[in-house]
C-alpha cells in the first residue's frame, strides 16, 4: 500500500459493462444499429474507485468478488494499473464468470436501461475480516459499502465498528453506506450503521417523496434510523443534491452547473459519492455545503463526457 494521506476502501461488486449508444430506446422485437459501443468495468463502488484514484492524495483499495483467475485477473489488473489496489482485496470464485451488465444508452433522452447478470457468491463476513485484517496497517480509514448483499454487509459493518471501538480508533474511521435500490430486502437496516449515508432519488421516490430535500427532512424512516451525528446525502437528478446534518438538523442544497449537452449519465451517482468522500476525507472539520457543491460539480463534469477519465482538475 502506498503512503498517501487518506486510505479509502470501497466494498462492492465489480461488473463488466457493455454500453450500447442508440438514437432512441428500441421497441420490443425490433432490430436497430447502435451508433457506438464500448466495454468497461462498472459496478457502483468500482466506478467510485475509478474516480477517487485520479486524485493523488487518496489511497484507494477495492474489495470485490470476481470470477475465476483465468477469466477475471486481467480485469482486476487493469484497475491496479489505474491506481486502485486490488491484488490483496479480490476474492476469486472458481468456475465462474465476472458479473456483466448490458447498458442501453438512449441518446435522445439521456436515459440508460441496465440489464445485469450475476451468479457469484457475494463477499462474506469472514472474507471481509480476513482481507481487512491483512491490509490494515494504519487504523485510519474511510470504508464505503455498496447497498447490496445486505445480511453479510451488516455483519461486516458491525465487525468493523466493534473492532475500531475496542481498539480505540473508531474516531479515525468513517463508515459510509449507499442506500440506492429500495427493492433490496432489508436495505433500510444499513441506514443506522452509516456515519455518512448516500440515498438515491429512486429510494426517495419509493418512499413517496418527490424531492430530495423533503425526503431528508420529512421521512419518518430517517428520523428513526439515522445515527444522531450522521450526515445524509440524497441526489436529485438534474436538480442537484441535498444534505442533512442530523446533529444540527441543518440542510444544504446544491444545484449543478449548466452544461451544453448530457453525454453519459452512467455512473453519475457513483461520481457524486466519490466527490463527497474526496472532500470530506480531505477536510476536518467537515464543511458539508462545500462538499455538496464540489460533488455536484464533479458529477456534472462526468455526465458531460464519456466515461470516467480525466475528472480530476
Amino acid at each position: 500500500m502506498s503512503h498517501k494521506s487518506k486510505n479509502v476502501l470501497l466494498v462492492g461488486q465489480i461488473y463488466l459493462d457493455t454500453i450500447l449508444h442508440v438514437a432512441r430506446f428500441p421497441e420490443e422485437d425490433t432490430k436497430m444499429r447502435a451508433s457506438n459501443a464500448e466495454q468497461r468495468t462498472g459496478g457502483n463502488t468500482c466506478n467510485t474507485a475509478k474516480v477517487l484514484a485520479q486524485f493523488d492524495d487518496i489511497n484507494v483499495c477495492y474489495m470485490s468478488a470476481a470470477g475465476s483467475r483465468e477469466t477475471s485477473s486481467h480485469i482486476m489488473e487493469s484497475l491496479q494499473d489505474q491506481g486502485i489496489a486490488t491484488n490483496d482485496t479480490t476474492l476469486y470464485r472458481d468456475d465462474k464468470m465476472l458479473p456483466s451488465s448490458l447498458i442501453i444508452h438512449n441518446q435522445e433522452s439521456g436515459s440508460r436501461t441496465i440489464i445485469s447478470n450475476n451468479d457469484l457468491t457475494d463477499l462474506t463476513r469472514e472474507e471481509f475480516v480476513q482481507v481487512f485484517t491483512a491490509i490494515n496497517k494504519s487504523n485510519q480509514w474511510w470504508v464505503h459499502f455498496e447497498g447490496r448483499n445486505i445480511e453479510q454487509t451488516i455483519q461486516q459493518i458491525d465487525w468493523l465498528h466493534s473492532k475500531a471501538s475496542e481498539e480505540h480508533w473508531r474516531h479515525d474511521l468513517v463508515i459510509s453506506v449507499e442506500v440506492e435500490k429500495p427493492e433490496r430486502e432489508n436495505i433500510d437496516l444499513l441506514i443506522e450503521r452509516g456515519d455518512v449515508v448516500f440515498f438515491s432519488k429512486v429510494y426517495a421516490q419509493h418512499h413517496e417523496f418527490t424531492e430530495a430535500h423533503s425526503f431528508l427532512t420529512g421521512s419518518p424512516l430517517l428520523q428513526h434510523k439515522l445515527k444522531p451525528r450522521a450526515i445524509a446525502f440524497c441526489t436529485d437528478g438534474s436538480k442537484g443534491a441535498c444534505a442533512l446534518d442530523n446533529e444540527t438538523k441543518q440542510t444544504y442544497q446544491a444545484t449543478p452547473p449548466i452544461i451544453e449537452k448530457v453525454v453519459d449519465t452512467v455512473g453519475a451517482g457513483d461520481t457524486f459519492n466519490a466527490g463527497i468522500i474526496l472532500h470530506l476525507s480531505r477536510h476536518t472539520p467537515w464543511k458539508i455545503a462545500d462538499a455538496l457543491e464540489s460533488a455536484c460539480n464533479l458529477a456534472t463534469r462526468k455526465v458531460a463526457q464519456q466515461g470516467f477519465d480525466c475528472l480530476a482538475i
